[in-house]
């Protein structure tokens, strides 16, 4: 801590804990969604008396000191809300206060922001935005006055608790029951004019743990019950003991929250319907023969999202953790006027934070008051950069806008577009050709830069080096003509949009689980510091394995990161094993062997990607940051829910503990097992293009872009009948038939445009007498065969090359088979009814025919 810092706090009282405004009412609910912005006096009081306490001014003070934030309560006047953090009269008190509620070295674990996180008094309905954008304040704090571990990961001891018993349930429905009879008889009376689906627009906040529908009530009430302390039941110790880290217990006995007689009375009565529901739960046993490290749940782990991340010119952020039933997507930047999204349409929440926009259209759109923010600060710079996690769900798609400033399907400031495998980077500017930010700059077909996985995309903008696309952390290197070019021609009356255009038109199929607009150009630097940081809701936990004998380490941890996969499952990777101790080393090697992750007590047969771990911690082998065990993942089925679920591990092998666990063999109890596995049949060695890759092959072959109006047509038209997987086994004559239409398409576009011509068959003049040299010879087999000289020799050469290359391959067709048979094509398609001789548009058929013929043949579609 600055000096400066400490003879500040000297002469200023010390605060007691965060509490709320007072003894209960409505003086402690959320204020209503619609006030964002913090709306303060001008100050007048005595001036900061040191660099730290400007920052403190700028960065969290200014924001929070409003009566609709932290100022109606921690204030120095009425009720004067110790600690009063918020005060306006003086900063300097202020900043003394502050300085007990908040963290500098991770601003996340701020008792002010873990207050508000839980639900204490939130200018919004979503209690973990507000503890994002909090922490987004401090950490701008911490930044400006050199603190800069607030940006990286601390890790912190977890609580100590066996793996022992756990409480499960039977069924959802039965533990919604349960909920209802218990818990329920007092959230539903006294909490459901807030929390419930139902409540006045004015005051209603989530979750709704009392709605009138009991399922959803229950769900919302997971994360606020806190078994610690349950097992075993009936315990000498389960009346003082159980539940009382329950956010229900607490939000009466310490918050004073709501409280409808007296608070003390009012939370041991909810601590008794929490240990009536937790009696109504089914104990599961571990085996103590088992060697185990102790539990954790997930939100117990050290927070690893966002870690390192470069914001320091953040202007709109947004996280996507608000989670089922809510309709709003909070901008956690901190930066006033917040640019929240409303979504509408068809879309979904992922439970590890992002938001899915399903087939049928669905978007995110903020109020052109709010996106004029955009650019009104992007205009003070001249540059910008927009950084999104995104999965595309397909990769065939004409035009779909995953994040735009619009007006509309022509007119725009700025897009990210997905142009099939392409990202698209459009622009208005002074170089741009009109107001709809064209000619767009876009990652080359042939790289196939879009992929149906998650990816990072960052585009960058500013004068000098113009627009850039990154992927993945690279630099995606696309000359830009705009470079030069300003901003100034934005129009303010547009809106920031996701998932589609303002119109609704060019809706983008897939998730978005992040997304930030900076009003600078990031380096390539920081966009690398960036990709590393990742993405979504993920944790260190650390599993404490110092009490296994034999493992001579102190403070020693078994640490994976964690993180909700999906809805139904976690994703655990990279078991490490590590000290707190920072001059710890391992004596001796120290054996592992066999882990396996428990969940609630017990563990599942499947998911257990390390059991067959053999490996020994060496002293060599440690550093600082530990030692990696594994790189491989594994994801676990989800039971309660994040905030529940209690995960240990259990080795065969740690340190000098044994007690190895015998996996089920697949012959059952059989003493010998001779039955083979039937595994199918035989799959072929090699495969073909799926859809996208055939699209993509003929466009890099002909040079015919992906988005030309009649091969989108096309391709739309036949997609599903192309082939979606590369087995060969997959490959059918309607594949076949698809392929043969959209190689046309593409050799038709050939003919029409000049340069194309040229480029694929250079220096050939099209035109009657073109295939008049073809003519037959003797058949061969009953098949009538074909001789030819230029220029007929030299479109069937051109086209072997683009086809086959030059035989370099030891397993293709010569040049030479391929150029007989186009000959033969050739000549069957210049005989009968219609010859060629005298006839340029039947020559022009004939070599739309041949050239699709040497597209669609095997040496192309083959993978």
């Amino acid at each position: 801590m600055k000096a400066t810092r400490i003879l500040a706090l000297i002469t200023l009282v010390a605060s007691v804990g965060l509490s709320a405004c007072g003894g209960g009412g409505s003086g402690n609910s959320a204020l209503p969604v619609g006030a964002p912005t913090s709306s303060v006096d001008a100050y007048t009081g005595p001036a900061p008396a040191t660099a730290d306490v400007q920052a403190f001014e700028v960065n969290l003070w200014n924001n929070i000191r409003g009566q609709n934030r932290c100022g109606q309560c921690h204030n120095a006047t009425t009720p004067a809300q110790m600690p009063n953090f918020a005060r306006s009269d003086n900063v300097n008190l202020a900043y003394a206060e502050a300085n007990t509620v908040v963290n500098l070295a991770q601003p996340s674990t701020s008792t002010m922001v873990v207050k508000v996180s839980g639900g204490h008094n939130c200018w919004l309905a979503d209690p973990s935005a507000c503890g994002q954008i909090l922490t987004t304040w401090i950490s701008n704090w911490a930044n400006a006055t050199g603190a800069t571990s607030a940006t990286t990961v601390t890790l912190v001891a977890p609580p100590v608790q066996s793996a022992g018993q756990s409480l499960s349930f039977s069924s959802a429905t039965t533990a919604a029951t349960d909920y209802g009879n218990t818990i329920y008889t007092l959230t539903g009376v006294y909490c459901s004019k807030c929390h419930s689906s139902t409540a006045n627009p004015a005051t209603q906040q989530a979750p709704y743990f009392a709605d009138g529908n009991i399922t959803t009530a229950y769900q919302a009430a997971i994360p606020k019950i806190d078994f610690t302390g349950c097992v075993p039941q009936n315990s000498p110790t389960f009346a003082t003991t159980c539940g009382v880290n329950s956010r229900f217990y607490q939000r009466l006995a310490t918050d004073m929250h709501n409280c409808w007689s007296t608070c003390s009375a009012d939370a041991a009565l909810m601590l008794t319907q929490i240990q009536a529901f937790a009696m109504d739960a089914t104990p599961t046993a571990l085996d103590p023969s088992l060697v185990v490290s102790k539990a954790l749940t997930m939100t117990q782990g050290t927070v690893a999202s966002g870690a390192n991340r470069y914001d320091a010119d953040t202007i709109a952020k947004y996280m996507f953790s608000e989670g089922a039933g809510s309709t709003v997507a909070y901008d956690t930047s901190g930066i006033d006027p917040a640019a929240d999204l409303t979504l509408t349409g068809h879309y979904q929440y992922d439970g590890s934070w992002g938001v899915i926009f399903l087939a049928g259209g669905g978007k995110g759109q903020a109020t052109v008051q709010a996106s004029s923010k955009l650019n009104t600060l992007i205009q003070a710079t001249g540059e910008f950069s927009i950084e999104a996690w995104v999965a595309p769900a397909v990769v065939a798609t004409k035009l779909s806008n995953m994040v735009s400033y619009s007006g509309g399907d022509t007119l725009r400031n700025f897009t990210l577009a997905q142009t099939n495998q392409d990202y698209d980077f459009e622009l208005r500017s002074s170089n741009s050709t009109g107001l709809n930010g064209m000619p767009q700059l876009q990652t080359p077909d042939a790289t196939m830069a879009l992929q149906a996985t998650l990816q990072h995309v960052v585009l960058t903008y500013d004068p000098i080096n113009g627009r850039q696309i990154y992927v993945n952390g690279v630099n995606q290197n696309i000359p830009d003509p705009q470079k030069g070019g300003t901003l100034s021609n934005w129009d303010t009356t547009f809106a920031l949009v996701l998932g589609s255009e303002v119109s609704g038109d060019d809706a983008f199929q897939g998730e978005i689980k992040f997304l930030a607009i900076h009003q600078r150009a990031l380096t390539a630097a920081q966009v690398m510091q960036n990709f590393n940081a990742g993405v979504g809701q993920r944790y260190y936990l650390l599993f404490n394995i110092s009490n296994v004998p034999g493992v001579n380490v102190a403070q020693a941890y078994m640490m994976l990161t964690v993180s909700q996969y999906d809805n139904y499952s976690y994703l655990f990777y990279q078991p490490t094993f590590i000290s707190l101790d920072p001059t710890a080393k391992p004596t001796t090697s120290i054996p592992v062997q066999g882990m396996r992750i428990g969940i609630n007590g017990t563990i599942p047969l499947v998911g257990q990607a390390y059991s067959p771990l053999n490996t020994s911690i060496t002293a060599a082998g440690y550093t600082t940051a530990g030692e990696v065990l594994s790189t491989v993942g594994t994801v676990i089925g989800l039971e309660s829910g994040p905030a529940t679920d209690q995960f240990f591990l259990q080795f065969d092998v740690l340190g000098t503990a044994k007690d190895v666990i015998v996996d089920a063999s697949p012959c059952g109890t059989q003493p010998t097992c001779t039955q083979a596995l039937n595994l199918g049949p035989p799959m072929a060695d090699v495969g073909v293009r799926s859809f996208a890759q055939v699209n993509s092959t003929f466009a890099q072959l002909t040079g015919v872009p992906t988005s030309n109006t009649s091969v989108v047509s096309t391709y739309q038209g036949v997609q599903q009948q192309l082939p979606a997987v590369n087995t060969l086994e997959a490959y059918s004559s309607a594949a076949q038939v698809g392929v043969a239409q959209l190689a046309v398409q593409y050799c038709n576009q050939v003919m029409n445009t000049p340069a194309l011509l040229a480029k694929v068959f250079p220096g050939v003049t099209f035109n009657g007498s073109t295939y008049s040299s073809v003519t037959a010879t003797a058949p061969i087999g009953g098949v009538m065969q074909y001789t030819s000289s230029a220029p007929a020799t030299q479109v069937v050469a051109d086209l072997a090359a683009l086809a086959v290359g030059n035989g370099a391959l030891t397993h293709q067709p010569a040049p030479s088979t391929v150029t007989t048979e186009l000959t033969n094509l050739i000549g069957n398609l210049c005989t009968g009814a219609t010859p060629c001789n005298g006839n340029a548009g039947r020559v022009s058929a004939v070599t739309v025919g041949v050239c699709a013929a040497a597209l669609g043949n095997a040496d192309v579609l083959i993978n």
